[in-house]
């Protein structure tokens, strides 16, 4: 690895290190992410100066890469505190039954079979 960089830029990615904790697969994860959103964005510039005005860009439209905290985090405006668990019980005891949220419509389900 000193081959690769001088002894001054060793030392600044030790400072850095100690500073903000070691360089581990999230650092490598991200840096890759953003790679990706720069040859992307290459690639769309490319297309747009070789493309005439009024035609598609061949290198289609940027797509942001998810970052891998990104992955399985929740949807915005998703709060697990406005969902009651609790079931609710009529006056004899017996559970009451629950509605669905939203009514099934076979004729927009794309998996019914239709008859």
């Amino acid at each position: 690895m000193m081959a690769s960089m001088t002894a001054r830029e060793y030392k600044e990615w030790e400072a850095y290190e100690r500073a903000a904790g070691p360089l581990d697969q999230a650092f490598e994860q991200e840096m890759l992410c953003e790679i990706h959103e720069l040859i992307q964005l290459n690639n769309i510039l490319t297309g747009a100066a070789i493309t005439k005005k009024g035609k598609k860009n061949p290198a289609g439209k940027f797509r942001k890469v998810l970052r891998p905290d990104e992955l399985y985090a929740p949807p915005e405006g998703w709060d697990d505190d406005e969902e009651d668990d609790e079931d609710e019980y009529d006056e004899k005891g017996l559970q009451k039954e629950r509605k669905p949220k939203s009514e099934y419509d076979p004729a927009t389900d794309p998996f019914a079979k239709n008859n």
